[in-house]
């Protein structure tokens, strides 16, 4: 297989040019520019004219279209793209001195999470490392001067742990010197609790993960994200807590999503703090915006700051993060939802997965 730039390793670059400095001349090449180009030029500095006409013959460049571009008044960005006839979502998230570039994973998804817009859609197709690649870049391309694309998370459409291999050569192409050099640390891969790629994962890779947890009880769990009951909450944070003994560095975040009156309660509350007890990781508790047909409600303002508050007392570090982009459909699977015209879709209510 032919890679496309932006998919390949600086080792694969070294080997096909046959010289290292020669594939860090192509990594500058790609940070100097300010959009992905339909195809690679005829010359490039630092390279002979023989050796990248050869390159030019086996690699292209990725292409991504641009369907739509939605700006939020908080100036979180949404795109609706295409590549290789798939549609697919990204989002930009700006804050103070940096911005988050939400990228996918898969066309689609393979997973059946109650409460996920994706699941609508069905699985679709795998994206190749380069298709991930190329998302970073296109919001880092349009990212403010002042909020740089400092942050990557796997965290849109589809399940990473699924298309590992791509995962995990893309974390690498983010990673790798001289560009875009971003930090292991700032890279998080976001799953659903598919525990055999979560072990591969936190075994080969150095970057921070994410686990989508969003109960305190296995019943519960299955309830809204079916997987649970192949790979239960015990042996999911069984398998945090032996990579947390490996490397203690490691970056390891609990998203939970909070549904009203389902996994809310001051019980849930205690019995988080107990799952989680001597395992370092944070939290994420997030208010669950409703998606047509689901069941689920949204937890009253009151009751998500009770239950941060009842967390937070007993040690456990916890953060509650306020969905972005509400009014732009920011959430994995929305946006490319109602372009299709699937049904249920509601402009305006962010959904988090």
């Amino acid at each position: 297989m032919n890679r496309a730039l932006p998919g390949l390793t600086l080792d694969e670059l070294s080997t096909a040019l046959s010289s290292r400095q020669r594939g860090l001349e192509v990594l500058k090449w790609l940070g100097s520019l300010s959009a992905l180009p339909k195809e690679l030029p005829e010359l490039l500095p630092g390279v002979s004219h023989r050796v990248w006409s050869a390159f030019r013959q086996q690699h292209g460049v990725t292409q991504l279209q641009v369907t739509e571009r939605s700006i939020s008044e908080d100036g979180t960005t949404k795109y609706a793209l295409q590549v290789d006839g798939a549609n697919i979502e990204t989002v930009r998230i700006p804050a103070k001195g940096r911005s988050t570039i939400c990228i996918s994973s898969q066309a689609g998804c393979t997973r059946k999470c109650v409460f996920c817009a994706t699941k609508e859609l069905g699985f679709i197709r795998q994206l190749k490392a380069e298709e991930m690649v190329a998302q970073y870049l296109l919001a880092r391309f349009e990212a403010p001067l002042d909020a740089p694309a400092r942050n990557v998370v796997f965290m849109g459409m589809g399940e990473p742990m699924d298309n590992l291999d791509e995962v995990l050569r893309a974390v690498e192409v983010l990673t790798q010197s001289p560009f875009p050099q971003l930090r292991q640390q700032s890279v998080t891969v976001s799953t659903s609790g598919v525990l055999p790629g979560m072990v591969r994962f936190l075994k080969e890779s150095k970057a921070s993960l994410a686990l989508s947890l969003n109960a305190t009880t296995d019943e519960v769990r299955a309830r809204v994200m079916p997987q649970n009951k192949t790979w239960p909450i015990a042996a999911l944070l069984g398998a945090l807590r032996d990579a947390a003994v490996v490397d203690p560095d490691r970056d390891t975040f609990v998203e939970y999503v909070l549904f009203k009156d389902v996994n809310d309660t001051d019980a849930d509350a205690d019995r988080l703090v107990e799952l989680l007890r001597d395992l370092p990781a944070r939290v994420n508790l997030i208010p669950y915006n409703p998606f047509p047909g689901t069941g689920l409600e949204t937890p009253s303002l009151e009751r998500v700051k009770a239950f941060h508050e009842r967390v937070a007392s007993q040690g456990q570090l916890c953060l509650v993060r306020m969905p972005r982009g509400r009014e732009i459909a920011a959430a994995c699977g929305q946006l490319v939802l109602a372009q299709e015209g699937q049904r249920g879709f509601v402009p305006g209510e962010a959904l988090q997965r």
